[in-house]
């Protein structure tokens, strides 16, 4: 098996943004759509003396709103796509304690983790947490909350929503992200508030 050291990890950053960013901006064109393709280095067992191979571990993509405590939330992330409407009503409605304790009141920014894929020749090896981190010490670096929802993509060939395969999986994220610093947030929504946490682990 394939060892990756996340040192060896290339992540290649793009942003689609009109215009200069500022709090007139208009509300569907206000948050930062980013997506990230990440490659490594791996070397094969026995072989890490060697040049290694270059090979693509994984893709996420994932939203940053500046400023989203001094702006109206709902109607800027409605304005976008109905994926973050519903974390907009989440934050606004089931969990507005969650901005102000992330100080967000004070302008800092939310990150919303769309997605966030490994190859599953690579999986189980916490990568995720890596990019994640990596991802917060570079395009998230004024991030105050970063939400995500840690249920797994419905596939053709996976499990059927609310089946016992698909609660399971569910679970399993939780605990995935929770080992991170994520907390429950509402239905399947996490958050994590505290940036120093996350690069402390």
């Amino acid at each position: 098996m394939a060892t990756i050291d996340p040192d060896y990890m290339t992540l290649k950053y793009s942003c689609e943004y009109r215009g200069i960013p500022s709090l007139d901006h208009d509300p569907s064109d206000f948050p930062m759509d980013w997506t990230v393709s990440i490659d490594a280095l791996v070397w094969a067992e026995g072989e890490e003396d060697g040049d290694g191979a270059d090979v693509h571990v994984g893709d996420a993509r994932f939203v940053v709103v500046p400023d989203a405590g001094m702006i109206d939330l709902f109607m800027t992330l409605e304005a976008v796509d109905q994926e973050l409407a519903n974390v907009a009503e989440m934050l606004t409605v089931e969990r507005p304690d969650l901005m102000p304790n992330a100080g967000m009141d004070l302008g800092g920014d939310l990150m919303v983790v769309s997605s966030l894929w490994i190859a599953p020749e690579y999986r189980g090896r916490k990568l995720g947490h890596a990019i994640l981190k990596a991802i917060l010490g570079t395009a998230g670096r004024a991030t105050s909350l970063v939400i995500l929802q840690a249920a797994p993509v419905l596939a053709d060939d996976g499990p059927v929503e609310d089946s016992p395969e698909h609660a399971a999986a569910k679970a399993a994220l939780r605990r995935y992200w929770a080992d991170f610093g994520f907390l429950d947030a509402a239905g399947d929504y996490l958050a994590l508030g505290e940036m120093a946490d996350a690069f402390d682990s």
